[in-house]
């Protein structure tokens, strides 16, 4: 049971990093304000968003509801799903700590954060407010759910340079929090206590958290080489992997955890192919403009001095409701192949059903529109589908970038030409699991 639980979370690690919210209850105050539905109609408004697809409404969003529009929309961002009624209870006023975790969510907070952040790094401070004052609240949301011109304008030159540059390496360090809700009961004794979180009581819950360091080089005409060292993984030291995006496909290598012998996982199934990637980023810098702005609200933070020099700053806030949405904007956008269509049926479930909420701070030269480096908070959430735990991820990423154009050699290994598929692979272990009983 150790083993197969180890191999199955290396697989879902690996395979990671290679590529019910419930509006918060809070007693209403019957005096005069903004309502809820007036504050999500200033915000979809404010975005420029309606919902893409049809969506069930609440039980008491009638059909001909000025709100109808608003609260499709949030429901499909995934920001609210309503009362455990099933209710949203448009015509009531909205307390300031419901407003402040609504907005979070739409700009990609942590609900847990989301006041503190607003307050810090927004400048709204409404949670001490029962009764928000509607002419306050719309003047805020309009200025903070608007993009600034600069930001668009320096990250549009960014895109395009980006997109110019033949090579360049990156340093990474990262921290990951995940959280795996099991439908059976999971040992604490398989795993360190380092690595657990022992604060939680679901006993089909299991939190991992996890540390790593790595090196990302790029060509444009050979491809892409990940190295990543995963510090204590699981109790059992570190781990190192490595990943190749290459014309040849998608390819990673890490240890057996049993053995710990290094094996390759051919990956490429449901992946878009390096060439794609390539011609995304070269040829597409307006459209992949677009798709940003659809997703993301753009914030100058003016300049900072880092190691001597000044650099511009630019933040991105933003949630993206699932990936099949993205993907499909992607490929509308650009002219891609459908790229879930090669998924198989559970893991195609999963991948269209994840969320992502990311905020993402970028430095850049402004002489040369290069990125100096990056730091990206991102929590993801993958409903369970199938055999598949629901997961949820927390991940914490910090990027340098160097050595632009100069001469990079990346070359896919012979050994992994050879590998199995990921589908093998999983079908190896589930064999294994089964002859052992466990």
């Amino acid at each position: 049971m150790k083993q197969s639980k180890k191999k199955l979370t290396s697989a879902l690690l690996t395979g990671v990093l290679a590529m019910g919210i419930a509006l918060p209850v809070y007693a209403a105050e019957p005096s005069a304000g903004i309502t809820r539905g007036d504050f999500l109609k200033l915000v979809t408004t404010d975005l420029n968003i309606t919902a893409a697809s049809s969506v069930e409404l609440p039980k008491d969003v009638l059909a001909d509801s000025p709100y109808k529009d608003a609260v499709s929309a949030m429901l499909e961002r995934k920001v609210l799903k309503g009362f455990p009624d099933g209710s949203i209870r448009t015509d009531e006023p909205i307390t300031g700590k419901d407003a402040s975790i609504v907005l979070g969510r739409v700009l990609g907070f942590k609900d847990d954060e989301s006041i503190k952040r607003l307050q810090s790094e927004i400048g709204i401070d409404w949670q001490s407010q029962k009764v928000l004052n509607a002419t306050e609240v719309t003047a805020s949301l309009a200025k903070v759910l608007s993009n600034d011109a600069t930001a668009i304008a320096l990250m549009d030159a960014v895109q395009k340079e980006m997109g110019d540059v033949h090579s360049y390496e990156s340093q990474l360090g990262l921290h990951l929090n995940m959280t795996i809700n099991s439908s059976s009961q999971l040992n604490d004794n398989n795993l360190n206590k380092s690595v657990l979180d022992e604060s939680r009581s679901n006993p089909n819950e299991m939190s991992l958290k996890m540390d790593a360091e790595g090196l990302v080089k790029l060509d444009d005409k050979q491809g892409m080489m990940q190295t990543m060292t995963m510090k204590d993984f699981l109790g059992s030291g570190d781990v190192d992997t490595v990943t190749y995006i290459v014309p040849e496909g998608t390819f990673t290598q890490s240890p057996d955890m049993v053995t710990g012998k290094k094996q390759w996982i051919n990956m490429s199934k449901g992946m878009p192919a390096f060439n794609e990637l390539m011609k995304l980023q070269k040829e597409n810098a307006t459209q992949l403009s677009s798709l940003n702005q659809k997703y993301f609200i753009y914030r100058d933070l003016g300049k900072e001095t880092v190691d001597g020099k000044a650099f511009a700053k630019v933040a991105l806030y933003g949630k993206i409701p699932s990936l099949k949405g993205l993907m499909n904007d992607t490929q509308s956008l650009t002219g891609m192949g459908d790229m879930m269509s090669t998924l198989p049926s559970e893991g195609k479930a999963a991948v269209e059903n994840m969320g992502v909420a990311a905020n993402i701070t970028y430095w850049i030269d402004e002489g040369t529109h290069r990125i100096y480096k990056a730091d990206m908070n991102m929590s993801y959430s993958v409903p369970a589908t199938g055999q598949s735990p629901e997961i949820a991820m927390d991940m914490t990423m910090n990027m340098g970038y160097s050595k632009y154009n100069e001469a990079q050699t990346i070359k896919l290994p012979d050994e992994a030409k050879k590998a199995q598929t990921m589908e093998e692979y999983i079908a190896q272990m589930s064999a294994a699991q089964s002859q052992t009983g466990n």
